[in-house]
């Protein structure tokens, strides 16, 4: 639209030059002429004419020179003294006029209408009466001519105001403000240019930690690095057409006659960038044309930096895959520690007073100390259960055959404690591929759980169904429930509220379904109860 603008602006000035200079000047010059003659004011009518044709000539022949002002000014002011008429004044004003478009200072352009309008008073008063009068409508028409002068400079500035505007609108469509390159769509524009012109070699750069640098130093420093490489790229591409090609994108255009050495060229000024922005994570990627279209091109460059960035991503889950195993590790060290420090302590308690009697009484001892010992190998066990399930035994199993063999190892210690068990199997037996000795201990072990939950006399319930590709496995007892912060640490290692065990129970039936391709969690707790709930994948009898 601008460039539209701009056209049809430019094309208004010429015409109104060709009409003004080309056709009005000459009709003028001839009127006043014929004038001249008819009204026997002349007294050389051969040299005025010839006076006129040489004002159209100089005046056409020099319309872009503005050296030549003087001279038109002086075959204006003869030409005016051959005619001896003040008609002439429109053909000052015109040439007053010109001068005033083509002057860059309004100083200058003041003096050089008082020295036209001082001519052409001058030329007046050689043929005409000298009196109050004339001298008043001299004093006029330089009074007008300056007010022409301003009327006509008031113009020009705000039309070089609208010019300047509409540059920079220009520009601003064009380039990225912040550093200075081209846009995407013009970078676009001009590689079809140069797609026409010759094969070229594209390249993207790409800054990928660019939000980390704005989240720990700030916009102003991420705004500054994109700024420092923008400068490198065009200091070390400067033939080249180079754009901010997204966020976090630079791309550089450049012909090439030999592939080798362009390759070579890109590679070597590229590593000095990345070596200079040692703050940035930079990758690049380009690609020859090579007789194929842009869009062919950009894709081949886009899929080699999205595998460098799929490399990228990998490696940097698996740097916090390994920090995070690391950490689990370490808590589980910790908190094994924690555990094999306390039957420990007792043992060497009980040594020692053993010792110092003598061992005498080392049959008192005995039975605590061993305890202690069966404590820490039992949380041996369940430690290298939890770190290596074994699951070697996956099969299609009735999810119903799991639940009735842990209830049948649960139902003495249920109907000891008093407890009421229901169970509510679905009408349709529901099949489910798992290692059924690890799915009952986790029944087992969230039977133990509730039985420990309830005080009194209470209900164990379990409630089997299905739907969509899931069974679920709800377990429920009327126990006093848990606290919001016991329900968020339920499942970690070591964590327990009762008196006695290891705390990794929950944490070994968690890694069990979860093994298993399913999910176990806490749906439901309040002073009512609460609700465990294990979900597993469904699969047909067939399978």
């Amino acid at each position: 639209m601008l460039r539209t603008s701009n056209f049809w602006y430019k094309g208004d000035i010429e015409m109104a030059n060709t009409v003004l200079f080309k056709i009005l000047l000459p009709v003028l010059l001839a009127i006043i002429s014929f004038s001249s003659i008819h009204l026997e004011r002349t007294d050389h009518a051969s040299l005025m004419v010839a006076a006129g044709i040489a004002v159209f000539v100089t005046i056409n022949a020099s319309q872009n020179n503005n050296k030549h002002i003087y001279i038109h000014i002086a075959m204006l002011v003869l030409f005016h003294w051959l005619s001896q008429l003040n008609w002439c004044l429109t053909i000052y004003i015109m040439l007053l006029i010109r001068q005033l478009t083509r002057s860059e200072e309004l100083m200058r352009a003041i003096l050089q209408t008082l020295l036209i309008m001082t001519l052409y008073s001058l030329v007046r008063f050689s043929y005409s009466v000298t009196n109050d009068y004339s001298l008043l409508v001299t004093l006029s028409d330089i009074a007008s001519s300056l007010v022409i002068v301003a009327l006509v400079w008031i113009i020009k500035s705000k039309e070089l105001e609208k010019k300047s505007l509409e540059q920079k609108n220009d520009e601003l469509v064009k380039i990225d403000v912040l550093t200075g390159l081209l846009n995407y769509h013009e970078f676009r524009k001009e590689l079809s240019r140069m797609k026409e012109r010759s094969e070229y070699c594209l390249i993207i750069m790409n800054c990928q930690d660019l939000r980390v640098v704005n989240f720990q130093h700030g916009y102003e420093q991420a705004n500054n690095s994109l700024k420092e490489i923008a400068g490198q790229l065009v200091l070390r591409f400067g033939s080249a057409i180079i754009s901010r090609y997204g966020g976090s994108e630079f791309a550089i255009a450049m012909e090439f006659s030999r592939s080798q050495t362009t390759e070579e060229h890109v590679k070597h000024v590229l590593d000095q960038i990345i070596e200079q922005s040692t703050h940035l994570d930079i990758i690049y990627a380009y690609a020859l044309s090579n007789g194929r279209t842009i869009n062919e091109t950009i894709e081949d460059v886009e899929k080699q930096l999205f595998l460098q960035k799929k490399d990228v991503w990998m490696k940097r889950d698996e740097h916090f895959f390994r920090a995070d195993k690391l950490k689990v590790i370490g808590e589980l060290a910790a908190g094994m520690a924690h555990e094999i420090r306390n039957p420990l302590t007792t043992i060497k308690g009980f040594l020692q007073l053993a010792y110092q009697n003598e061992y005498k009484d080392i049959d008192r001892y005995h039975p605590m100390i061993m305890d202690e010992i069966t404590r820490v190998s039992e949380l041996t066990s369940e430690f290298l259960q939890f770190s290596k399930p074994n699951l070697s035994q996956m099969r299609t199993e009735s999810i119903q055959a799991c639940i009735e063999r842990a209830v049948s190892i649960m139902w003495t210690e249920i109907e000891r404690k008093g407890h009421h068990l229901s169970v509510d199997y679905p009408e349709h037996p529901l099949y489910v591929i798992v290692d059924k000795d690890k799915i009952v201990q986790v029944l087992v072990n969230l039977f133990k759980n509730s039985i420990d939950a309830m005080e009194d006399l209470g209900q164990i319930g379990i409630k089997v169904y299905g739907m969509d590709t899931q069974v679920f496995i709800e377990l429920s007892d009327t126990g006093s429930g848990m606290s919001e912060d016991t329900r968020e640490k339920l499942f970690e290692p070591f964590y327990t509220t009762k008196g006695h065990g290891t705390g990794l129970g929950l944490s070994i039936s968690h890694k069990i379904i979860q093994d298993h391709g399913g999910q176990m969690e806490v749906t439901e707790t309040s002073a009512a109860g609460t609700v465990f709930t294990i979900m597993l994948p469904v699969v047909s009898k067939t399978e």
